[in-house]
């Protein structure tokens, strides 16, 4: 069991959508920079899900939307920068095989996986609850809908995208929220 800090905690309230009644931050605190990987992007869906918050200086909240097969990755800069968001359609765990509810911290990463369970590619690997992990898959055409064996299916670029920045901000300070 992980112990999250208090920025985990609202973040993860946040997202889940505890926070009801809470005002939305100001406008300069949503701003976001729009997601140039290659890849089928989404746009954020406004009439289900409040923007969600910045995560602070140096950290990153990714939100796997199970009903909407989409992955929302959010990370805050000590910069002065605006937070940096993307919006990805993704495949999740079919119904026998599951992609798992809850919130995790990653465990490692691995860049050139190969499935050690189905023999397959998993580039850029993201591992966050034993041998699941949000990773590309080069087979792109059933992004989307629920295809996987419980991993969290990405276009590769997209997948780049996301290791990178749990890369660049640590495995610590990085939030991954599975909900349906």
């Amino acid at each position: 069991m992980h112990s999250f800090s208090r920025f985990h905690a609202v973040a993860i309230a946040a997202a889940i959508g505890l926070l009801a009644g809470c005002q939305a931050p100001p406008p300069e605190a949503t701003a976001t920079t729009t997601s140039v990987t290659k890849g089928p992007t989404v746009p954020p869906v406004a009439e289900r899900i409040a923007p969600l918050p910045s995560p602070g200086p140096n950290k990153l909240l990714a939100v796997v939307d199970i009903s909407d097969q989409r992955l929302t990755v959010v990370r805050g800069f000590d910069d002065g920068r605006a937070p940096e968001q993307h919006h990805w359609v993704v495949s999740t765990g079919i119904e026998r095989k599951p992609t798992p509810l809850g919130a995790y911290y990653p465990d490692f990463l691995s860049p050139r996986h190969v499935s050690s369970i189905y023999n397959v590619p998993m580039p850029w690997s993201v591992f966050f609850n034993g041998n699941i992990a949000i990773h590309g898959d080069p087979d792109t055409r059933l992004l989307g809908q629920r295809a996987s064996n419980g991993c969290v299916r990405v276009h590769p670029d997209q997948a780049e995208t996301f290791y990178r920045m749990v890369e660049a901000v640590g495995n610590r300070n990085t939030t991954i929220i599975v909900r349906d």
